[in-house]
């Protein structure tokens, strides 16, 4: 059961299954994040929860779920999605269908059930869920759970382009991880500003440097108290590893370094990252040959992994 301040309160108020949904840009340690609100905050977090997006987004195609065979089709394509399989084999978590056909017959209404379950099952008290591109579609997750609370992992997005390059399914070059960054940024930050309160913003770094008020804010923001979850934490804080804060600076190449700061330096400084001021935005030839070689170097890293799945997702 969750908790949260009460509005205009300092009364402590309980939100029955209120979700918590995790997102971030890929590669912006939403992975790290996840165990920290499994372990500390008692989230039943698992694998990535893409379905929440895939079926929010075609419900239409239903058509009116109070009628039963509509209702039955959704459960059916649900109960064949790819997560199910992923969590059973990987958490050994198996859903009992028949209990969420019980539900009131909506969308919402089963995803809780399902949420509900998986958090049941691996013992844990707050329901949620974990996918990077939810923070591309939190209008609609503020829709379809309008009690939800969004946790955004943001990290400097130099970081995130070095990373991705080690990554077969992530972006080839800095510019296009630049770009595609910038994007997401902008898009979580519009959509939350209809959230209020339900939603936070959690720098990656912060984490690393200043882990006690950051956990500390992130404590208030879940639970709606101090202290307890926090303390817990910094006793295993020794743990945390801050060199992999601004990596960039000695890995990156100021090249790509100017390429990330022409194309989304407007981004950084409205996250709070410095920038060095040699920002470079590439010709349009340019932009359109790393557009091109992002693309087709992606598609070819993921038809490889289809025929060869010995293929490992990190390079080298």
């Amino acid at each position: 059961m969750n908790t949260s301040l009460a509005a205009g309160s300092n009364s402590i108020v309980e939100i029955v299954d209120a979700p918590i949904f995790l997102t971030g840009f890929a590669r912006s340690g939403t992975t790290w994040v996840n165990r920290l609100l499994r372990d500390y905050f008692s989230v039943g977090l698992v694998n990535e929860g893409q379905f929440i997006v895939a079926f929010g987004w075609r419900l239409a195609r239903y058509g009116d779920l109070r009628q039963g065979e509509n209702f039955r089709r959704l459960l059916r394509e649900l109960r064949d999605d790819e997560f199910f399989w992923i969590l059973k084999r990987n958490y050994g978590v198996d859903i009992d269908w028949h209990h969420a056909a019980g539900r009131p017959p909506s969308f919402p209404a089963i995803v809780l059930d399902v949420l509900r379950q998986i958090a049941d099952k691996l013992d844990k008290q707050r329901i949620g869920s974990k996918y990077p591109v939810f923070g591309r579609y939190l209008g609609l997750l503020d829709e379809l759970f309008p009690n939800c609370r969004v946790v955004h992992v943001v990290r400097d997005g130099r970081d995130c382009a070095l990373s991705h390059k080690h990554m077969t399914w992530g972006h080839q070059n800095t510019y296009a991880a630049a770009v595609h960054w910038r994007d997401y940024l902008r898009k979580a930050r519009s959509a939350a500003q209809r959230m209020g309160g339900r939603y936070l913003e959690v720098r990656y770094e912060d984490l690393l440097a200043e882990p006690e008020s950051t956990v500390g804010v992130l404590e208030k923001f879940l639970t709606g108290t101090s202290g307890p979850i926090t303390e817990r934490f910094m006793e295993d804080s020794h743990r945390l590893k801050p060199e992999k804060i601004a990596h960039w600076r000695d890995a990156m190449p100021v090249r790509d370094q100017a390429i990330f700061e022409g194309v989304a330096g407007d981004a950084l400084r409205d996250a709070g990252y410095p920038i060095t001021g040699t920002g470079h935005r590439p010709t349009v030839v340019a932009r359109a040959l790393y557009t091109l070689h992002d693309r087709v170097a992606r598609e070819a890293w993921h038809w490889a992994r289809r025929f060869f799945p010995a293929i490992p997702e990190r390079k080298g």
